[in-house]
């Protein structure tokens, strides 16, 4: 394994959606046909769409030799990203709705649209998973293991301290009970925890959704 990172790529945009859509379900793919996955595109744009215009010059992925096995994707704009947020939520939910109601959708495909809007809906009403004013973080990865975790964290703390933040938050999906010794490891703090009811249906057990603060002064603690 030779990791390392570097900036981001106009030519790197398919590799990382391909890293995204396979691990969407904690670190695994949905693995429910090439319809569910077309199905997932609008999704998909709503989680990556804002960090690869507004904020592409933060971003990075991870590599393993030629290949690209993981990115991180930095907001330092929380003002601006929950703007096209709203928007962005919108259209989305202008999207999926209609064809929810006249079912053209599978049942599958279906069902997950509807657990995501319950989701988001819950975290609508539940803002204490955004920290207001500081900087957040997507980091994703196919490879298991500490490293990974380390150089996108790397470099998420490069780019929020060149900024002149002390801190930055991200959003952690993970089955309920794990984790929360090792984030503390790594410098972590968990400052809110929701039930994912997406996740919880695709990986077939309870999965929480963790808000982790961590400090730019912890950066070099082991990921």
């Amino acid at each position: 394994m030779s990791l390392h990172t570097r900036p981001l790529r106009s030519t790197d945009e398919t590799e990382l959606r391909r890293v995204f859509r396979a691990t969407i379900a904690l670190g695994h793919p949905v693995s429910r046909g090439t319809h569910f996955e077309a199905a997932l595109r609008p999704y998909e744009r709503l989680c990556l769409e804002w960090y690869l215009r507004a904020g592409r010059e933060h971003a990075c992925v991870l590599r393993d030799g030629d290949r690209i096995v993981g990115y991180a994707l930095v907001c330092l704009e929380p003002e601006a990203f929950a703007r096209w947020q709203q928007r962005a939520g919108a259209r989305f939910t202008a999207h999926v709705v209609p064809r929810l109601v006249a079912r053209r959708y599978p049942a599958p495909i279906a069902r997950f649209f509807r657990l995501r809007l319950r989701d988001g809906w819950d975290m609508w009403r539940h803002p204490e998973h955004r920290i207001a004013g500081l900087p957040h973080a997507h980091l994703n990865a196919t490879t298991t293991g500490g490293l990974p975790g380390r150089l996108l964290a790397d470099h998420v703390d490069g780019v929020v301290a060149a900024a002149g933040f002390e801190s930055w938050y991200g959003e952690m999906n993970a089955r309920a009970g794990r984790r929360v010794a090792a984030l503390g490891r790594w410098g972590a703090e968990i400052v809110a925890r929701r039930g994912n009811g997406t996740l919880t249906w695709l990986t077939g057990s309870p999965v929480e959704r963790l808000t982790v603060l961590r400090h730019v002064s912890d950066r070099g603690v082991a990921a």
